[in-house]
């Protein structure tokens, strides 16, 4: 017990200092962010385990936020927006998506026309913002830390006010119990926001929608998907694709690597041909936090 009591008291140190130090480098200017980043020190202080939150990279302000003058950067740990203990173990630190992986993974579903763009655990809505430069008919997305949400609307404030004809964005503050999906053809985007139990409550949210028509076709776009088991393992749905895309050149650096992995599922009622023959390769998770595919 005295064993236990430490680690814990260990633990909650841990994230006790984290996020200060995260929160104080976040507000470093871009020069000296640049410097921390430069090879030579990286490959020191990342060995260091309170400074490897650091160098994940999404402490840096983003390029998509210095080209929109938009707040998507940075690291959230979900003790923060969540005091519910057991939720929050289920709960992913926030950190944007690059916006190359989404574009990738966007290009492969073809006409989009008439969709509705959903992010599961958006944050503060980097996805939603690469979604407006499709056809959707709405970027919406859900989060269950109220200070998120009001990022993420201030942000689609300001994508309102300089691109008038895009898609709306609208992030809404609900738990995944809570989130009520939108009818007809969506899109859902994942960025690992939780574990398997939230996972496996959404996807029976999905199978409901699909089995009573109101959902009339679906995508699920995975990135990182960590609880791609659940999908596979759904009636509903089939792979549209599986690869590793990688960051464009400008993103490295602002993300823990330099490739993320992304899985694809689509209906199976009212199924578009397949249209990529590597699509079902095997997802294979290396912790909680990523994954990978077999070659």
């Amino acid at each position: 017990m005295r064993t236990t009591t430490h680690g814990g008291s260990r633990l909650t140190l841990g994230r006790a200092l984290k996020q200060p130090l995260v929160n104080a480098v976040a507000r470093l200017p871009d020069s000296v962010q640049r410097a921390m980043f430069a090879p030579p020190i990286r490959s020191i202080c990342i060995r260091v385990p309170l400074l490897r939150a650091v160098y994940s990279g999404c402490l840096r302000r983003h390029p998509i936020d210095l080209h929109y003058g938009t707040d998507t950067s940075g690291l959230v740990d979900p003790v923060t927006p969540q005091r519910d203990a057991h939720l929050a173990s289920q709960l992913r630190p926030y950190m944007g998506s690059q916006p190359t992986i989404i574009r990738r993974a966007l290009d492969t579903l073809g006409d989009l026309a008439g969709y509705t763009f959903v992010d599961i655990g958006c944050g503060k809505g980097r996805p939603m913002i690469v979604a407006s430069e499709y056809p959707f008919s709405l970027a919406l997305g859900y989060d269950i830390s109220a200070d998120l949400v009001r990022t993420a609307n201030a942000n689609a404030v300001v994508m309102a006010r300089r691109f008038p004809h895009r898609p709306p964005i609208r992030a809404l503050h609900a738990n995944v119990a809570d989130l009520k999906m939108p009818e007809g053809k969506v899109v859902v985007f994942l960025f690992n926001p939780f574990g398997a139990g939230l996972m496996a409550s959404l996807l029976e949210k999905l199978e409901a929608g699909l089995a009573s028509g109101a959902i009339q076709h679906l995508f699920v776009v995975y990135d990182n998907p960590v609880c791609g088991h659940a999908f596979d393992g759904s009636r509903h749905l089939r792979r549209w694709f599986s690869g590793v895309l990688p960051y464009d050149r400008d993103e490295v650096g602002f993300g823990p690597e330099n490739h993320e992995t992304v899985v694809i599922w689509q209906s199976a009622r009212g199924a578009r041909p397949d249209a990529f023959a590597d699509r079902n390769r095997r997802i294979t998770t290396k912790d909680r936090l990523s994954a990978s595919l077999e070659a």
